[in-house]
């Protein structure tokens, strides 16, 4: 016996059951379309979580090499001819140091700048904690610019992390690195601190708009 038949015969009217299928095929079509949403959803979900594990690596890897985990902070000491920076900490080959305060500060070489030229100085670090100057190869006929003071640096060397730079030109004289006081007149100083590890960490996930989920649900409400 045809099974719309046979819950007839059973007391069911045929108007019910057709009630009925359809209170199912709407929510079938219902469920279609949340399913669609979540097929054409996919590749923005997709690129997020490749986003997110294109973060995780770099956030990992960067962990490992040698940088600084906070910044030295470095500005003119209490001895005003040397550079302080305050306390911070730093990796080298993924293993933490840390390096306390120094107040009075480092005495940032001995350079001489001709007048009204740049010259520039890098603070570097390594494992054991002590603080290198390295001066810029044309310092003692000095630069155009401040930027190209910097460009002419030497690069980090292994196992050693740069704590950062600091420039100087003097407008009406020589300016004498370790002699000439930071904060001398007619005389510009900057001080820029290295990048952090953190800092330098490409940004977490896309700017897509979050997918979100249009379609309701439909319940069945046919009574037998």
């Amino acid at each position: 016996m045809p099974k719309i038949e046979k819950h007839i015969a059973q007391g069911f009217g045929k108007g019910e059951l057709e009630t009925m299928l359809d209170a199912f095929l709407t929510d079938i079509k219902a469920q279609k379309v949340i399913i669609d949403e979540l097929h054409d959803d996919h590749a923005t979900y997709k690129t997020v979580v490749t986003d997110i594990k294109t973060l995780l690596n770099d956030i990992k890897n960067r962990l490992a090499g040698d940088g600084l985990m906070s910044l030295p902070g470095l500005v003119i000491g209490s001895t005003t001819t040397h550079v302080a920076n305050v306390a911070f900490d730093y990796i080298v080959n993924g293993a933490k140091y840390s390096k306390a305060a120094v107040a009075a500060g480092t005495a940032p070489g001995n350079d001489v700048i001709p007048q009204s030229k740049y010259g520039a100085v890098a603070l570097d670090i390594g494992t054991d904690g002590t603080i290198d100057v390295i001066e810029a190869a044309a310092n003692e006929t000095g630069y155009d610019s401040a930027v190209l003071a910097i460009a002419g640096l030497a690069a980090v060397a292994a196992d050693h992390v740069r704590m950062g730079t600091v420039t100087a030109t003097k407008s009406d004289g020589a300016f004498t690195f370790g002699t000439t006081a930071l904060d001398a007149a007619n005389t510009t100083v900057v001080y820029t601190d290295g990048i952090c590890v953190f800092a330098a960490i490409g940004a977490a996930v896309n700017t897509s708009a979050p997918a979100t989920l249009t379609a309701q649900k439909t319940d069945l409400t046919v009574t037998t």
